[in-house]
């Protein structure tokens, strides 16, 4: 059944966001929920969290930049996202679709595909300009300073999974207290998962990374995702 959200409460987490990006220091280049409506319509909802965007200048926002990714003349995503996007394309699609990496297709050739990036939260830890290539102190720093904020976030944001993009080692432990008591499973050195009956956290990989291929990143997500449905009977 599709979830009925009123106009009033869309009025509400839209004035606690604006509040949220005011918290944060520096000229920010802020993320979060790319559509609020797909959102919380969502049967599951996720947060992507990753490291810092990889920009020279702040005068633009990530939620506008996601929800409209398609390259313009198809074939896929705009120049310059693909090697971090493509897999969480698929990955979010496999987990919102129940389907495998190997059933998918492809957004070649079903662009259509895309657009399962309206339906996430995406955040990244440090949001001032950034470079491709990160600095783990720096990142570490912008945590710490604005911490709080960064927290505040992910409440409002209020996701049913969390998929953390080589990223959880940031997070200091009092990020535990916003959630549930955790149990802790280790599937393989790939993917740690942290779990309750309200809650999924994944530590995995960058999805940009090099040491798993696309299909066994994506996958791992996913099924994960699809055990801790059957697990709580969501």
């Amino acid at each position: 059944m599709k979830k009925v959200i009123t106009m009033q409460k869309t009025k509400e987490i839209l004035d606690k966001i604006e509040q949220n990006k005011s918290q944060f220091k520096g000229e920010i280049v802020y993320d979060g929920i790319v559509n609020l409506e797909n959102y919380l319509a969502s049967p599951i909802k996720i947060l992507w969290i990753l490291k810092e965007v990889n920009s020279s200048d702040s005068d633009w926002d990530l939620r506008d930049a996601l929800f409209d990714l398609k390259n313009e003349n198809g074939g896929g995503l705009k120049k310059g996202w693909a090697n971090t996007f493509t897999p969480i394309v698929y990955t979010t699609y496999g987990i919102l679709e129940n389907v495998s990496w190997s059933n998918m297709g492809n957004y070649y050739e079903n662009q259509e595909m895309i657009d399962v990036l309206k339906n996430i939260a995406y955040i990244n830890i440090k949001k001032v300009p950034g470079t491709s290539v990160s600095n783990w102190q720096e990142i570490r720093d912008y945590y710490i300073e604005n911490k709080q904020a960064i927290h505040n976030q992910i409440k409002l944001i209020n996701p049913d999974v969390i998929i953390f993009g080589n990223t959880l080692e940031f997070f200091d432990e009092d990020f535990y207290e916003l959630f549930d008591k955790f149990e802790e499973n280790k599937e393989n050195n790939s993917l740690h998962i942290y779990s309750n009956e309200n809650n999924l956290l994944l530590y995995a990989y960058h999805p940009n990374n090099r040491k798993i291929s696309q299909k066994e990143y994506c996958d791992l997500i996913i099924d994960s995702v699809s055990n801790w449905k059957k697990k709580f009977n969501k």
